[in-house]
């Protein structure tokens, strides 16, 4: 089981090293390493500094502007996957996500996130899939303050996205920082290889829907005309 782990962790680090280079001019590449469990893997972007502390853990993806130097990126992106196999032990599986746009207006002090998108397949207490605000709302706080309660930070509610199937992708993401003007020095072809990546993301995911739920895949396909016949 562990070598299929090992091949399908590499192929899906793989994937990612060529989407997230493929549209980011200087992009690092994504390495796969051992998670405390044995049976899952930590997929994220070089340097891995190992240990514990504020200092552990991978390196960003720098976003250089036009405006920026080139040494001192002001943007820069969060993006690690947590991964194991499946219930079946046959597919890759996502246990734990995490994305988001960090920014670094001071150059001698750390980045700080602007908003973050996370996924815990695991999750009981909150959305599978989830989104934190790193900003203030007057009228969220007047909510709250109507209704006798204390103001809890924004960045500390989980705002619901998609739950555990259609969760947002990194394509997603990276394709809303260009629509919304957050980032746009692409690499040249960028915009096709992220809707390569994005049909093939939507093919791997229709087809787990289809293993998890297969009589309402049969049931569906007959309504269209077709006869599926077991093997």
């Amino acid at each position: 089981m562990n070598e299929l782990l090992e091949t399908e962790s590499n192929t899906f680090t793989t994937n990612l090293t060529d989407l997230v280079q493929g549209c980011i001019v200087d992009a690092p590449r994504f390495v796969v390493v051992n998670a405390n469990n044995d049976l899952q893997r930590r997929i994220g972007p070089e340097p891995f500094e190992p240990g514990h502390g504020s200092g552990a853990g991978f390196g960003f993806v720098p976003l250089i502007r036009e405006c920026d130097e080139v040494e001192q990126p002001r943007l820069m992106l969060k993006i690690e996957f947590r991964v194991s196999l499946d219930h079946q032990s046959e597919h890759l599986a996502v246990q734990q996500s995490t994305f988001g746009l960090w920014v670094r207006p001071d150059p001698d002090r750390g980045p700080r996130p602007v908003f973050r998108i996370e996924y815990d397949r695991d999750a009981s207490s909150k959305p599978h899939a989830h989104i934190h605000l790193h900003a203030e709302s007057v009228e969220l706080g007047w909510i709250y303050g109507t209704e006798g309660l204390p103001l809890p930070r924004l960045h500390e509610i989980h705002f619901p996205v998609g739950g555990r199937r259609f969760r947002p992708t990194v394509e997603e993401f990276l394709g809303f920082l260009n629509r919304e003007k957050l980032f746009t020095n692409w690499r040249p072809g960028w915009n096709e290889v992220l809707s390569a990546s994005f049909e093939a993301w939507n093919k791997r995911q229709t087809q787990a829907t289809v293993r998890n739920n297969p009589e309402i895949a049969i049931e569906q396909l007959e309504r269209m005309g077709y006869q599926v016949d077991a093997a």
